[in-house]
């Protein structure tokens, strides 16, 4: 799902077709801070879909804090489309030391709170168990805060869309894209700006943050890139400089230790330029991580994406992404008569509701939202948008939601628990009473 168009072919090869209920994953939703989805560090496309697996249904531990989150072999099977017996190899894969890669128990991330001016950097699990066929897992409690509970600035996602995506860098990407994509449409919501779901909203990112947050560049692996981070104005290009010195190092070592493995005097020098260069170079990370996870995004996700590099300096060298980000909102041809819509047709709309809003409503208010919108997905979506956007908890869902339709909302609500409520654009009025609205709608 990209904008403009798809994206060319040939970029991943042909692979056996992947067998997940979408269906089932669609109605599994999880939260995470916008500070967390921007975090820095590295793991494994494995590692983070159970994260976000365990995000969905962890539960708070009395006294600890921490969020534990338990998992049956059979529920993992079926979320991940694995038919083949137990997930021991994987989970053992996932968990044991390796110099190429980082394992569950390793994966650190550094983050700043915008709000609090606090950087952090914490090993997000603390501890995991596989027994009997069931993976347990404990959080760090530092992340709690940005997992449980979260009343603003977080992004909602959907395992339907993150469980399929193969490529950890699409997995990043999608998160990170999204989360900036529903900002910005909430901030425009906010200050009463129609929001014009055909049109992109565009975002600029300097390229080596980019690559530190996806990953690629992991700033665990060395202290001065960690203290570096530190700093209020952040030299990307000294970091830049000081991962390529690290994978040279490395490269170099590798070699040095093949040599006198071998006895050897001369050894290729392929594998240190490949260490060394590693997406390093503006057309090696278009090709192996933009396009793949653009290819990704337009496949899998509601999220599509056009860019172009940002160039500067002698010789107009590459030191950002400029994204054109869209949202592809679900939508359902509907004829001016409602009621030429059939009775099944109706129902296969109100399943797709289960798509857009999280909170768990009652069947008979979902159709009372959608009667509202004469069945129209792209009004519900919008509905929800404001609603999501809002500051202040709404009590009455499905009431908001009507309201929103009929009266057409471009600006969120601010609702207290008392019952009142603004419009940023709009005259105040104390007269709504949601919990009545929605009564007298639903018997009719």
């Amino acid at each position: 799902m990209y904008f403009g168009q798809k994206a060319n072919g040939g970029i991943m090869s042909k692979k056996k077709k992947e067998s997940y209920d979408l269906s089932s994953l669609s109605r599994k939703r999880y939260s995470i801070s916008n500070n967390l989805i921007n975090a820095k560090g590295k793991t494994t496309a494995l590692a983070e879909k159970l994260f976000h697996i365990g995000i969905h249904q962890a539960e708070l531990e009395e006294g600890t804090e921490q969020l534990v989150v338990t998992l049956h072999g059979t529920e993992l099977r079926e979320l991940f489309g694995d038919k083949s017996g137990s997930f021991y190899d994987r989970i053992k894969e996932l968990v044991t030391p390796d110099k190429e890669k980082a394992s569950l128990l390793d994966w650190r991330i550094i983050y700043a709170n915008d709000e609090t001016k606090e950087i952090s950097a914490v090993n997000v699990v603390t501890d995991c168990e596989f027994k009997n066929g069931t993976l347990r897992m404990r959080y760090n409690n530092k992340v709690t805060k940005s997992l449980y509970n979260l009343k603003k600035n977080y992004t909602q996602f959907s395992l339907a869309e993150t469980i399929p995506l193969k490529s950890i860098y699409s997995l990043r990407l999608y998160e990170i894209l999204k989360a900036e994509y529903d900002r910005q449409c909430g901030s425009a919501a906010k200050m009463g700006i129609p929001w014009d779901y055909s049109e992109p909203c565009t975002w600029v990112v300097n390229l080596t943050d980019l690559k530190l947050r996806l990953g690629i560049i992991d700033p665990n692996e060395n202290r001065e890139i960690a203290n570096a981070l530190l700093k209020s104005n952040v030299d990307y290009d000294f970091i830049e400089k000081l991962a390529n010195e690290i994978k040279g190092k490395k490269s170099k070592d590798k070699k040095k230790a093949k040599e006198a493995e071998e006895n050897i005097e001369d050894t290729k020098e392929a594998e240190e330029d490949t260490e060394k260069t590693k997406y390093s170079e503006w057309g090696d990370f278009r090709k192996n991580v933009i396009l793949v996870a653009k290819k990704e995004l337009d496949q899998k996700t509601s999220i599509r994406f056009e860019f172009e590099p940002e160039r500067g300096g002698l010789g107009g060298k590459t030191h950002g992404i400029k994204f054109y980000i869209y949202k592809d909102i679900p939508q359902v041809e509907v004829t001016e008569e409602e009621k030429k819509l059939t009775d099944e047709e109706k129902d296969e709309i109100i399943d797709q509701m289960s798509e857009i809003i999280s909170e768990k409503l009652k069947l008979r208010d979902l159709r009372a939202i959608a009667e509202a919108a004469k069945y129209d997905l792209k009004k519900i979506q919008k509905a929800y948008d404001i609603l999501s956007a809002g500051t202040a908890q709404v009590e009455n869902v499905t009431g908001f939601m009507i309201k929103a339709i009929q009266e057409g909302y471009e600006a969120p609500v601010k609702a207290n628990r008392k019952g009142k409520n603004k419009f940023n654009n709009f005259e105040r009025r104390n007269d709504i009473n949601f919990d009545k609205l929605e009564e007298i709608l639903l018997d009719n």
